[in-house]
Formats: structure tokens, C-alpha cells, sequence
């Protein structure tokens, strides 16, 4: 029986062939002709997922071969999904493949083809989500689309281009998004990415103004979309989120609650229509913000009555509920603008109603009240205090020369004085925006560290400005990940946290699950690994945030971690700091058969400051040490 054959009895049975019963793997690659030329491509992948590494890596040409020649676009897609899912044979295939899928776009016709196109620029897209290479090769493919472009693949590439933009920033790509409106079958699709981009850029802004238009441009574009086919769901989600915030933010609209629950109408319809198909990893993002959204909206409509009152029976509760919405930046992780439109609304009703002012201050006089929102309630008793002696929102810049965040770093009144007018407000915009940035959704322990973390850091020269903002963006993600490694399950980690429980685990297991980790939380920072030439040397992950960059040092140690073993470690990671900011991390796996269960998470974060041989200068290091063997609580003595 031929291999074909042998493939087609499998597949008519619903089964996945072994190698061993299509004949062996000299025979499928005696026959590998035949084979690319059929239509098996998604079951010979499945087949390989199985097979050792080395078998895998025998069998690339032919898998690289089949995907130039599929002609069926659903077998490229099945065939390209399996593989995509597989992380092992992902990267052992990447050299191979990634040449495969270029070449099937470059070479693209119109018709079915267009599609099998679709779908290699799309895997050609997931690539570069982890490899930069990659990603430059996509964005080359993604700046010579044109209008003209056949519709079908026109449609596909402009969701990919939009998605492409909220992961790496680029510019250019909004242009691309512009020229592929001109497509007629691709229209509603760049329109609605051109939305989402307009979202997201005003649900950033700081200024009210900014944070409008871009509110407004996001509209009119989804309305656009609508207007052309009225069961875009998606796109009447986004008009009514606008609609609701913005009404909100007003205090205009009566129906509000009448509106959020329509809302949550549409989001259940949504889901079951995303139910129907399985969903992408590259836009599991979008559905979890969609989540995020509903979740937020409804304490929305619970406070939307609550602040028209002039006192609460379950004060408490509806206080906290009250400051999520006020802190909503935090409580969520949408956008900073949600501030800038919420809060004025309930800073005024506090100030018109003194019965929620008395509430507010009676919590905060009780020490043992400490929910997760009391920062925000001391931010909204000093706003309250401010709006009571004439002053003005703390997001503003107003003509009467009060700029409370640069008075409270120059400290002197007469300094301020000095600074001519138009600097003083563009100091004070560059402070309020600073201090938007550092405002991030992170459990309290973890601000905790992150705080100290900053107070032992704040002697350091480079530590300042641009460059602590970003250093901190590093160590708050690092630190959620060292909290989440300790408490996650193998349920909930899969296959990427199995190392966690494994005596033989090597520091580059830790380097790809942290560098996934990074990549997934901060979608707009480069995160690298074992890059070349950084202090002679190869760094084992680079951040890069495009004019500031840090080197991430990672080793595995056998047995207890701590300060005379991470110093003996040291050396090798502030070398890497020979050029850039004197900053950088020293990732410690610390494998140790431990009887009880490992230390706390304070207990693994420390910093430590070095001056290495030849050099006048301080570096510093934030130490991390992430234990390894980890026990089930049933298994501890």
C-alpha cells in the first residue's frame, strides 16, 4: 500500500496515522512527491507532531515543500494551525517554514490561491509575534499591499495588519490600513481596524480633547462599517461602548441602565457567534478585552444611581465600588483615559453632596480599612479639598498658573514662578503623563516590592525619568511573574510551567516561559533572546523598549539561592551593562528538593548594586529567584 493510500484509509477512519503505519519514514520519504502533491498535508503534520525530534527534523523538507504546493486552502490552514500549536516542532520548523509562507504570499494569484495566501501571511504573522526577524519579513509583505490587491486576501490582511498594529505599533501600518480601504471586498474590514486603531489611541490620551476625537473618529469609522452591513455585531459593540462611556462621563443619559444591559445582550450574541469557530490565539486578546469591558460596565451601572444620592445605606460596598470606577485605570486594563472621563463626574458629586463626602472621610479614618481602592480614596479626598478652594482637575492646564504637579517637585513657590508660562504647562503635561504611566493594574503585595524595589533603586544615577518609567515596567512584570509561577498549577501553566516540577530543568526553560510572559504583557516592548554583541558577549533576553533597553541575565542553580550566590552570578550580569542604563536583572531557577513549601514571594526579590573590575561606575541589579521542584501542598512533610 502506498503512503497516500495508507493516509487515506486514516483519514477515512478519523484516525492520525504513526510513521510506523505509513510504511516507516523511508518510505514517506521515497514517496514524498506523491505525498505534497496530495491532498494530506494537515494529517502528515499531525503525524510529525508525534514523532521524535529528530524524525521531525528529516521530515521539514518535505512538510517546507507541501505548503509551497498545497493547493486547498483549508488543508494549509489545518496543516499550518497543528503546526503553530505545537511549540517544540513550531521552532525546529521556523527556518523552513518561514521561507515556505513567504514565498506562497509573494507568489500569490487571485482565486482560491488568494486565500491559501491569506492564510500563510497569517502564519507568517503568528511567527513574528515571537521571532523579530520574522516580524520584519511580515511588515516588508504587510507595506507592499495594495488596493488593488484580490478582495478575499485583501480582507484577511487587513484584520491581520490591524491586530499587527496593536502588537508592535508601527505607524506605517494605520497608511496600509488607508490604502486597503480603496479595495471594495476589503473596505469594512481596514475600516473597522482603522476603528479599533482610533480606540485605542484615545482610550491613551491624557487630554480631554484628544481623548474626544479620538472618540468621536472611532465612532464615525464603526458607524461606517454598520452602515454597510448591519450584522456587524462586532463593530455595533464598539458604537454602543462609546455611546455608554461617553453618556457616562456626562451624566446626560436617563437610560443608561437600559442601555448597559442591551449591551450585555449583544456581548452574549457576540460570544456565541465568536463560539462558532475556534478562536485564534493572535486575537484571544480582543475577546478577553470584550470581557473586560462587560465587567467594567456593570459596576458602571451599579454607581451610575449611587452618586445622584445624598447618602448610602451599605456605605461600604458601594464606597468601593465607587473608587473602582474612580480608579479605573487601575481596576482595569483598557486604557488611561477612562480617568480623564470619569472622574469629573464623581469628583463633582462628592463635592455637591456632603453626605458622600462624610462617608468618604469616615473610611479613611478608620486604619483598619485598607481595601485594594484606598489610595484612590485619598486621591479623591485631596481632589475633593482642591475643587473646594477653586482649584481645577489635576489632568488640566489651566491659564491661572496652578500647576500642582511641578509645585510639588520644585517645592518652592518662588522657583515656579520664574518658569515662563508656556514651559511651566508643558512640564506639567510631561508630570501628569508620567504619572499616568505608573499607574498600573497589579495586586497590591506586588506594588508592595515594586515599591521598595524603587526606594533601594532611587540612589542610582540612571534611575530617573523615561528610563525608571521603563526599568519599573520590567520589575512590575517580572515580580507578577515570579508571584504567578509560585501559586499557578500545572492545570493552569500546561506544558510551558512543567519545568517548574522538574529536577533536571535548565535556565532556558526559564528564559521561554519568561520571555513569553513578557511578550504577552507588554505587547509594545521588543523582548529578545540570546542576542549577539551586547558587551561581547550574548545576553539571554533583551528588552527593548526602542530608545532604552535592559539585559534580563538568567542562570540555574542547585540548591537554597541567596545573596553570596546571586553575587557570584553578578558579574556576568552587570557586564552587560557596559553601555545603556546601569540597570539590569539576574534571573535566578533555584532547584532545591524542599520538604515545606518554597519561600514567600518577598523573600525572592532583592536588589543589589556592583562595582565590577576596571570600572568607576555603580550597577545595579534587581535579583529574582524563581524555586524550582515545586510540590503539590498534599506532598509537603
Amino acid at each position: 500500500m502506498s503512503v497516500n493510500a495508507a493516509l487515506e484509509a486514516n483519514v477515512a477512519n478519523g484516525t492520525i496515522p504513526t510513521l510506523e503505519e505509513l510504511g516507516g519514514l523511508d518510505a514517506v520519504l521515497e514517496e514524498q512527491d506523491a505525498i505534497v502533491s496530495g491532498p494530506f498535508l494537515d494529517v502528515i503534520v499531525e503525524t510529525m507532531a508525534g514523532e521524535p525530534v529528530q524524525v521531525q527534523t528529516l521530515l521539514l523538507g518535505l512538510v517546507a515543500e507541501g505548503f509551497l504546493k498545497a493547493d486547498q486552502p483549508a488543508v494549509f490552514r489545518d496543516a499550518a494551525n497543528t503546526l503553530l500549536a505545537n511549540a517544540a516542532l513550531r521552532n525546529i520548523a521556523r527556518l523552513n517554514l518561514v521561507e515556505a509562507f513567504e514565498q506562497r504570499v509573494k507568489a500569490r494569484q487571485p482565486g482560491k490561491d488568494a486565500l491559501t495566501a491569506a492564510y500563510a501571511l497569517e502564519a507568517l504573522f503568528r511567527y513574528g509575534l515571537e521571532d523579530h526577524r520574522t516580524k520584519l519579513r511580515t511588515l516588508l509583505l504587510f507595506d507592499n499591499l495594495n488596493s488593488d490587491e484580490d478582495g478575499l486576501f485583501a480582507q484577511h490582511a487587513a484584520r491581520l495588519v490591524g491586530v499587527a498594529y496593536h502588537h508592535w505599533g508601527e505607524v506605517e501600518l494605520r497608511n496600509i490600513l488607508v490604502r486597503l480601504q480603496a479595495n471594495d471586498e476589503a473596505a469594512d474590514e481596514a475600516a473597522f481596524e482603522l476603528a479599533m486603531v482610533a480606540f485605542a489611541k484615545a482610550l491613551d490620551a491624557n487630554e480631554m480633547a484628544e481623548i474626544q476625537k479620538g472618540m468621536n473618529d472611532a465612532r464615525a469609522l464603526f458607524m461606517s462599517v454598520l452602515n454597510r452591513d448591519a450584522n456587524r455585531i462586532d463593530a455595533l459593540v464598539h458604537v454602543e461602548l462609546i455611546d455608554i462611556v461617553q453618556s457616562f462621563s456626562t451624566g446626560n443619559d436617563v437610560k443608561l441602565s437600559e442601555r448597559i444591559d442591551e449591551l450585555g445582550r449583544l456581548f452574549a450574541e457576540r460570544r456565541d457567534q465568536i463560539g462558532i469557530v475556534q478562536t485564534p490565539d493572535w486575537l484571544t486578546p480582543r475577546v478577553d478585552r470584550e470581557v473586560e469591558w462587560w465587567s467594567l460596565l456593570r459596576l458602571l451601572r451599579s454607581i451610575d444611581d449611587s452618586i445622584n444620592r445624598e447618602s448610602w445605606r451599605n456605605a461600604g460596598k458601594v464606597l468601593e465600588q465607587v473608587l473602582a470606577i474612580y480608579d479605573a485605570e487601575q481596576t482595569v486594563s483598557i486604557g488611561g483615559a477612562l480617568n480623564a472621563l470619569f472622574s469629573p463626574r464623581i469628583e463633582a458629586a462628592f463635592v455637591r453632596r456632603k453626605g458622600l463626602a462624610a462617608h468618604l472621610q469616615d473610611f479613611l479614618d478608620d486604619e483598619e480599612w485598607s481595601p485594594a481602592e484606598r489610595p484612590a480614596a485619598e486621591r479623591l479626598r485631596n481632589r475633593i479639598s482642591q475643587m473646594g478652594q477653586g482649584s481645577y482637575s489635576s489632568r488640566e492646564v489651566v491659564e491661572d498658573g496652578a500647576f500642582p504637579e511641578l509645585s510639588a517637585v520644585l517645592q518652592n513657590s518662588n522657583i515656579l514662578s520664574q518658569v515662563p508660562s508656556e514651559m511651566a504647562k508643558r512640564l506639567e503635561i510631561a508630570l501628569v503623563e508620567r504619572r499616568n504611566g505608573e499607574r498600573l493594574k497589579v495586586r497590591r503585595d506586588i506594588q508592595s516590592i515594586c515599591s521598595k524595589v524603587s526606594d533601594r533603586l532611587a540612589d542610582a544615577s540612571d534611575y530617573q525619568g523615561d528610563v525608571r518609567g521603563a526599568f519599573d515596567q520590567v520589575t512590575q512584570q517580572v515580580i507578577a511573574f515570579c508571584e504567578d509561577r509560585q501559586n499557578a498549577d500545572l492545570s493552569q501553566l500546561g506544558d510551558r510551567g512543567a519545568y517548574l516540577r522538574n529536577p533536571k530543568a535548565v535556565e532556558n526553560d526559564l528564559q521561554k516561559d519568561l520571555r513569553e510572559w513578557l511578550r504577552g504583557n507588554m505587547v509594545a516592548v521588543d523582548v529578545m533572546p540570546e542576542v549577539p554583541g551586547i558587551a561581547a558577549g550574548r545576553s539571554d533576553l533583551y528588552v527593548d523598549f526602542g530608545d532604552v533597553q535592559f539585559v534580563i541575565e538568567l542562570k540555574k542553580h542547585h540548591g537554597i539561592v541567596d545573596d553570596d550566590v546571586a553575587r557570584s552570578y553578578r558579574a556576568q550580569a552587570v557586564a552587560y551593562q557596559a553601555t545603556g542604563p546601569k540597570l539590569g536583572m539576574l534571573g535566578i531557577l533555584e532547584l532545591v528538593d524542599r520538604s515545606g513549601p518554597p519561600p514567600s514571594l518577598k523573600e525572592c526579590i532583592w536588589t543589589d548594586s556592583y562595582i565590577p573590575e576596571g570600572s568607576h561606575l555603580l550597577r545595579n541589579l534587581v535579583v529574582f529567584r524563581v524555586p524550582g521542584m515545586l510540590k503539590t501542598p498534599s506532598t509537603m512533610r
